[in-house]
């Protein structure tokens, strides 16, 4: 059932329900958690590739946000501040493990083009392979891209971010945004090319 104290701030904008969180009411930053709960859980889960892990890391990225919120000046929107949140939750639960994640590209963007970025061309390219067996060797190509490829790639073809707005969450440059997409794509051809030649032959 929905927590009749988180609707009565459905009409009320982010900057206003964290007025209130300040001034006291900290039941309010439910709503909150309400409201932007799915996209926090999405964008996590899709960088860590692991629900139990995913789960955890966005209720520590809303742990953060609340211990935080008296820093966020409102000078960006209260979701992209608490995106950098989540996103840097994740970046630091992946150094710590030194490990790589992985992204599950059949539960978001259904009708997402993979083979325009295989291939380098329109949606029209047929490459004559089911939809999930696409899919399986893309997850295993973006398993082998380099974290900050990776995390740039996901933002923005899986989040669909703006280069605004991923140089805003990874603290770097729009240059560097393009510059990492760039090369990203063009690695990541490479190895999908390499694993589709070998689907192929098999």
């Amino acid at each position: 059932m929905r927590d009749s104290k988180s609707s009565n701030f459905s009409n009320i904008e982010d900057l206003q329900i964290v007025a209130r969180v300040l001034e006291g009411n900290t039941g309010a930053f439910s709503a909150l958690v309400q409201r932007h709960h799915e996209r926090v859980y999405r964008a996590v889960y899709s960088l860590i590739g692991d629900l139990d892990e995913a789960d955890d890391l966005a209720q520590e990225a809303f742990i953060k946000a609340f211990r935080a919120l008296r820093r966020f000046r409102g000078q960006s929107l209260f979701s992209t501040w608490l995106h950098r949140i989540a996103i840097n939750c994740c970046l630091d639960y992946l150094k710590s493990k030194h490990r790589r994640s992985f992204v599950s590209l059949d539960e978001y963007r259904e009708n997402w083009d993979a083979p325009r970025i295989w291939m380098g061309r329109s949606e029209n390219a047929d490459v004559g392979v089911e939809r999930r067996e696409l899919q399986e060797i893309l997850e295993r190509a973006l398993d082998n891209l380099s974290e900050e490829y990776r995390v740039t790639f996901v933002l923005r073809e899986i989040e669909g971010l703006t280069y605004e707005e991923i140089a805003e969450l990874l603290n770097c440059s729009i240059g560097t945004v393009k510059s990492r997409l760039f090369r990203g794509r063009a690695k990541l051809r490479e190895i999908l090319q390499v694993q589709y030649d070998n689907w192929i032959e098999a």
